[in-house]
């Protein structure tokens, strides 16, 4: 669903960049769900919690008075001085404020320290502050909300502005989290996954998981081509090669057919994950490929074989051709080694040994 809802309309592509993994520890994982656009794991500074139709302007900047690039001493003779000189600073804060409010914007959205000065008035023109320190994070929620990040505080122009169904702070569990909403039907190029779990390293595992997935999801859009999974397809790639080993002449056959046996590693480690017998397993496999079952996998559920096409349980054919691609690779790699380098033990004084003693 996170993958759909970020594919460009008119191409097949997804982004893995675009899909966001948003864990908060509590509930069940079948409370957790997709959201079209992004949340935030920070809580809103000011009392504004919610917002409709949401105008959003960005700053990569504070929210806070200007500091000059040189030193300068300000003299006070008497507290008349002072409290205009404070005045003088509030009233420019203030009129910074009255512009962003002027805009259309009611959610403010600042990558830096947002002074009490500021807070005040933006309280005052009941807009939503939000503070985000991440610019990975803040560019990706430009994105979302079509919005321009401004390097100085101001009133921004109508594109410059970013735009959203809503805004609302939510508390999950424990935690609190700002949550940008955008309709089905709206053009964002951002999904965030929040998952939901009882501790933090179940949804350690399962945010693994929904990243394989993602990247699984944008190789089938550039290769829709899938093959038998449970060990099907090495078990048939096996009998093929054993077979050309049987033709091939002279030596060759010896590397071909010890290449073939490597295959077998997926189905044993399956059988044996699995608490079954490796070795029966891989025997009944080669004897049902070779009666023509070519989608006969390892029953990880079960006891014995099933039909990998009818369970579902496919691979991808750009991934399952990338590693064996890849192992071959390596196992070529490591016989064209042809010297050792033997680390030796650092300097310095020998443990004396004595009769049975070893260190």
């Amino acid at each position: 669903e996170a993958c759909i809802a970020v594919m460009p309309e008119g191409r097949n592509a997804v982004n893995v960049d675009n899909v966001r993994v948003c864990k908060i520890v509590g509930c069940t994982m079948s409370d957790s769900q997709v959201v079209k656009g992004v949340v935030v794991e920070r809580d809103s500074l000011g009392s504004v919690k919610h917002v409709e139709n949401a105008k959003v302007a960005v700053f990569g900047c504070g929210i806070e008075a200007g500091s000059t690039e040189t030193k300068g001493n300000v003299v006070l003779k008497n507290a008349t001085d002072l409290r205009n000189y404070t005045e003088g600073e509030e009233k420019s804060m203030e009129d910074a404020i009255a512009a962003i409010a002027a805009s259309g914007a009611n959610v403010v959205i600042a990558s830096g320290a947002i002074s009490e000065i500021a807070m005040h008035y933006l309280e005052k023109y009941n807009l939503m502050v939000l503070k985000i320190l991440s610019k990975f994070e803040l560019r990706r929620l430009c994105r979302a909300v079509n919005a321009t990040a401004l390097s100085r505080l101001g009133a921004p122009t109508a594109d410059e502005l970013g735009s959203c169904v809503s805004v609302s702070v939510q508390e999950l569990s424990s935690a609190r989290v700002t949550v940008f909403s955008q309709t089905l039907d709206e053009d964002t190029g951002i999904a965030t996954v929040v998952l939901r779990g009882p501790t933090r390293q179940i949804l350690d595992d399962v945010e693994r998981s929904i990243n394989d997935a993602v990247n699984v999801a944008k190789l089938l859009c550039k290769n829709g081509g899938c093959v038998a999974g449970a060990g099907a397809c090495e078990i048939e790639l096996a009998l093929a090669l054993q077979a050309m080993g049987d033709e091939c002449p002279g030596l060759e056959q010896y590397a071909i057919k010890k290449y073939a046996e490597s295959l077998e590693v997926v189905a044993r480690t399956l059988a044996e994950t699995s608490g079954q017998v490796p070795n029966d397993v891989v025997a009944a496999l080669y004897a049902a490929h070779t009666a023509g079952e070519t989608s006969a996998g390892v029953d990880v559920s079960g006891d014995g074989l099933c039909n990998a096409v009818e369970a579902q349980v496919l691979d991808c054919a750009l991934v399952k051709k990338s590693a064996i691609q890849l192992a071959g690779d390596c196992a070529t790699t490591l016989l064209r080694v042809d010297q050792l380098i033997v680390a030796k033990r650092a300097g310095g004084p020998k443990m004396p040994q004595g009769p049975g003693q070893s260190f």
